[in-house]
């Protein structure tokens, strides 16, 4: 059984996930949970170095993109890499993901080594970048998405964790106590209640039901 520990709104979350027969035991804090899962499969997560131009790649720090175990690091420090070479891999789920690099680069540093436990936005490894390489090609054109969060502004509700918005409690216009429950997001099939942190007024809602959410988004602003 694997356990991992969790802190949400400055609340503590003991979390146990075991795999069974057709479906992951997982233990939140004492009470267990069901969860269905589908056949292991591998995905692969590219990373860009924090550059947000599309003149040439620059140094940057390549940070997970989701919580999990280290179970390989294929590079050492100082060693060249190039792009779409396999930089280590995160196991998350039961899933091995493949954290890729997208351009020619050296390896600086790592922070990381296998066996550790690492959450999303840890950094993993900071990547000096070739200064001759492209920058990566437009990905292809996709299909119509709910407008994405906007940036949280002071005051702002955010997201304590990635998941989908379930439910939208409140409006533009609602006054609100300290604690009430503004939204649900559902994470790993658990649904997790967002409280407000403080007495106000609801202004913008920056999300609508059925909205994919990352970890810092902006859910309501709160005046």
């Amino acid at each position: 059984m694997k356990k991992f520990n969790f802190e949400i709104e400055g609340k503590p979350y003991e979390v146990a996930v075991e795999k069974g027969s057709g479906a992951y035991e997982v233990q939140v804090n004492g009470k267990s949970f069901s969860v269905n899962y589908q056949p292991e499969t591998k995905q692969k997560t590219s990373f860009r170095p924090n550059s947000g131009t599309a003149r040439k790649a620059e140094s940057g720090v390549l940070k997970s993109p989701l919580p999990g175990n280290i179970v390989k690091v294929l590079v050492a420090e100082g060693q060249a890499v190039k792009s779409g070479d396999t930089l280590l891999v995160i196991e998350s789920m039961k899933m091995e993901n493949n954290v890729t690099a997208q351009c020619d680069g050296v390896v600086a540093s790592i922070s990381v080594k296998v066996g550790q436990s690492v959450m999303q936005g840890d950094n993993l490894l900071a990547f000096e970048a070739a200064k001759s390489a492209e920058a990566p090609k437009p990905a292809p054109a996709a299909t119509a998405k709910p407008a994405a969060p906007k940036a949280a502004a002071a005051g702002a509700v955010t997201s304590p964790l990635p998941g989908n918005v379930l439910k939208l409690h409140v409006k533009s216009g609602d006054s609100v106590k300290k604690g009430d429950v503004v939204a649900v997001i559902e994470s790993m099939k658990m649904e997790n209640n967002i409280p407000a942190p403080r007495d106000g007024q609801v202004g913008a809602v920056c999300v609508e039901v059925g909205q994919s959410v990352m970890q810092g988004d902006a859910l309501f602003e709160l005046n």
